[in-house]
C-alpha cells in the first residue's frame, strides 16, 4: 500500500499544497537545522555577483533563500516564486522594506510564464528536487535565463561514496522526520523530503545533466561541515 509520501515521490503536482499545511510552521522547523541559513548564505555568495542583477528565486517558500540572495544584492532586483499559496504569504511578510526591489508571484516552477532572457540569474534551493521532470524543468530555465547568465541550484544531492547513504537514512529517519514532525505538525512532508533525497542524482549525474541541457561551467562544490557529504551547490552557466 502506498503511503502518502510515496504518492508525493510519485505525483509531485501536489506537493504545494502539502507545503501550504505547514507554511507557518516551516521556520521554526528549519530554525533549529544547523547551518541551514549559513549554508544558503554561502551558495548565494559563491554565485559572485555584482550587485545589480535581475535574479529569479524560484521555489523561495517563506523567503530565506530570498534573504540571502538579496544580501548579494546593492541595487539589484529579486522576483520569488513558489507554487504554495500560504508559503509565499509568509514571504511577503518579511520584505517591505525593500519595496518593489523584492516581489513575489505564485507559479508553478514547470510552467514559468516570464519572458525568454528576462534574468541575469537564477537561484533555486531545494527545489529542483521537487520537480516531476529535472531534464525539462531545467531546459524552461535555460529559456528565461539571460545568455551568460548563472544559475544556482542550493540542493540535496547525496555524495558518490559508501557512507552518504545510509548516513543520510539514520540522519533522516531517526532525526529530521521526527523532531520536523514535532515542530511542524506535519510528518508526511518530511517523509517525502528524506525519500526524495535518496531518490535525486549524485552531485557527478546532476552536474552531467546540467551539461546535456546546454549549461557550461558547471561546478558543484560540497556545503559545510557534516553537511559535506548531503549538500552542494550547483552553478553554472548558459
Amino acid at each position: 500500500m502506498n503511503t502518502t509520501s510515496t504518492i508525493l515521490i510519485e505525483d509531485k503536482s501536489i506537493v504545494p499544497a502539502e507545503f501550504d499545511k505547514i507554511a507557518y510552521r516551516y521556520d521554526l522547523a528549519t530554525y533549529f537545522s544547523r547551518g541551514y541559513m549559513d549554508d544558503m548564505r554561502e551558495s548565494a555568495k559563491r554565485l559572485n555577483l555584482k550587485g545589480d542583477e535581475k535574479l529569479l528565486d524560484l521555489c523561495c517558500g517563506t523567503g530565506k533563500s530570498t534573504l540571502a540572495c538579496i544580501e548579494q544584492l546593492t541595487t539589484g532586483t529579486i522576483i520569488g516564486v513558489d507554487n504554495s499559496i500560504e508559503m509565499l504569504t509568509v514571504a511577503k511578510s518579511k520584505f517591505k522594506e525593500y519595496g518593489s526591489r523584492v516581489q513575489f508571484e505564485q507559479q508553478d516552477a514547470m510552467h514559468l510564464t516570464f519572458e525568454e532572457n528576462s534574468f541575469d540569474v537564477i537561484f533555486m534551493a531545494y527545489g529542483i528536487r521537487n520537480m516531476p521532470d529535472y531534464e525539462l524543468c531545467l531546459q524552461n530555465l535555460k529559456r528565461i535565463l539571460k545568455p551568460g547568465g548563472k544559475i544556482c541550484f542550493h540542493e540535496y544531492s547525496l555524495a558518490d561514496n559508501f557512507y552518504s547513504r545510509p548516513a543520510w537514512i539514520i540522519l533522516g529517519y531517526l532525526f529530521l522526520i521526527p523532531f520536523c514532525t514535532l515542530l511542524s505538525g506535519n510528518f508526511t512532508i518530511f517523509h517525502y523530503l528524506v525519500k526524495s533525497v535518496l531518490a535525486f542524482p549524485n552531485p557527478k549525474q546532476f552536474s552531467a545533466m546540467l551539461t546535456k541541457n546546454g549549461f557550461s561551467q558547471v561546478s558543484a562544490t560540497p556545503l559545510l561541515e557534516w553537511r559535506r557529504p548531503f549538500m552542494h551547490t550547483f552553478i553554472a552557466v548558459k
